[in-house]
């Protein structure tokens, strides 16, 4: 079991949170999730109403599965609120301190103690970013408008940008998104940068 774990992101969501009740539209999902982490599909879009299990696979299991497969890998997650970036960000550590995680991938670890500074050989962790101890691996969260300047990205993700269907009406709030995006967000891609995007579809 741990060994497909490894290889099948499906796999470790069940092996990580074993009362996750799967659903046909979640095995959709990790397939075309396991093929964004692999590099076949560079940009990919998710679209499902609220409550169906999309931010548990794709703000909290993924981050962590791609920081256990590659924990070089940077990693930065937006959402409309830098309130719900901040705690998707304390779940992708909770995973990762589970020991059913350090069963599968005992090579990626965060620093002990909660730390501000990476000096004296300390790594940086807090809510608002972490890294991993012994290697370049870096998640970073932030609201959608947020600075993220410094930053480097090989995913990008970015979970509901949109709060609800009033903020979609809103020509001037789609506008903000949309510029934050391209002037910030795809500035900081690595040449190799993914993006996915992960949302209720409010407006057309």
């Amino acid at each position: 079991k741990q060994e497909l774990a490894r290889r099948s992101l499906l796999e470790f969501v069940k092996y990580t949170k074993p009362d996750y009740l799967v659903n046909w539209h979640h095995e959709v999902i990790c397939h075309e999730l396991d093929a964004f982490v692999r590099g076949d599909t560079m940009r990919l879009i998710l679209c499902m109403p609220p409550r169906h299990g999309k931010s548990e696979l794709a703000s909290r299991r993924l981050p962590a599965y791609i920081l256990g497969k590659d924990p070089e890998a940077e990693i930065i997650a937006t959402s409309y609120s830098a309130d719900l970036a901040a705690r998707m960000n304390r779940d992708v550590q909770r995973v990762i301190e589970d020991e059913l995680y350090r069963a599968i991938f005992p090579d990626t670890t965060l620093w002990g103690a909660n730390v501000r500074s990476n000096s004296a050989g300390s790594y940086l962790r807090n809510s608002d970013i972490f890294e991993i101890v012994g290697h370049r691996g870096v998640y970073r969260s932030a609201g959608v408008g947020g600075g993220i300047t410094g930053m480097g990205a090989k995913y990008a993700l970015i979970d509901d940008p949109i709060k609800n269907r009033e903020d979609a009406n809103s020509a001037t709030i789609r506008q903000s998104i949309w510029d934050w995006y391209t002037s910030t967000l795809y500035t900081r891609l690595a040449p190799d940068g993914r993006v996915l995007v992960i949302l209720t579809r409010w407006h057309e």
